[in-house]
């Protein structure tokens, strides 16, 4: 018999896709315009534009980190029948970091030149992905949670590509000690790994 107490995999996805959806859209907020006459945006707007450029930069691998943050949740919930309470713990906290990037991508990129700034972006993304890291792991261990499709021989190369996430992120808290504002470029990094990681999968169902 059921649990009528227990969440349900459906109301659970509904929750994390509605917050993903906010957080990447309230990224867009920190680059706030200033508000300028007609006759002082030509003089003045070009130079403003140029100051965001760091900001959108930033945006732009925000919202493309939570993209791929958002399709490995798809990945690992794919499998999963039921929602059990440490499941549930999990992505509480996945979608509490998750909804703190908008808040670290803006600090950051007003002050990308501050260590400190810059270093609240590596650890928001470094607990982010230390979390879907024990998630799938956690996953793997408890197969009964997951229906009879689920083949942790196949699925375990997973974790190895989960890893290079606070790999990554580590990576730019060291370089933040020498350079904050290029240590925010090493998240490039992780839209390569993903279209190298999609392109191995293709040639592997090829190859089958």
């Amino acid at each position: 018999m059921d649990n009528p107490h227990r969440i349900s995999k459906g109301r659970l996805e509904t929750m994390v896709d509605t917050i993903f959806a906010f957080a990447m859209t309230l990224l867009v907020l920190g680059m706030a315009m200033p508000q300028l006459s007609v006759s002082q945006a030509a003089a003045e707007l070009p130079a403003y534009l140029e100051k965001l450029l760091p900001q959108f930069i930033l945006f732009i691998i925000a919202f493309l980190v939570l993209a791929l943050f958002w399709i490995e949740h798809h990945r690992q919930f794919h499998y999963l029948r039921i929602v059990d309470p440490t499941i549930l713990r999990f992505n509480v906290a996945i979608l509490i970091f998750i909804v703190l990037i908008p808040f670290t991508t803006d600090v950051s990129g007003a002050y990308d030149g501050v260590r400190i700034a810059v270093l609240l972006f590596h650890a928001n993304i470094l607990i982010l992905g230390a979390l879907f890291l024990g998630h799938w792991m956690y996953i793997c261990h408890c197969s009964h949670l997951c229906d009879s499709e689920f083949n942790i021989d196949n699925e375990g190369a997973r974790f190895w590509i989960l890893a290079t996430v606070p790999v990554i992120a580590i990576l730019g808290i060291v370089v933040a000690f020498f350079s904050p504002q290029y240590s925010l470029l090493v998240y490039l990094l992780v839209p390569i790994i993903a279209v190298i990681r999609s392109a191995c999968g293709c040639l592997e169902q090829k190859s089958m």
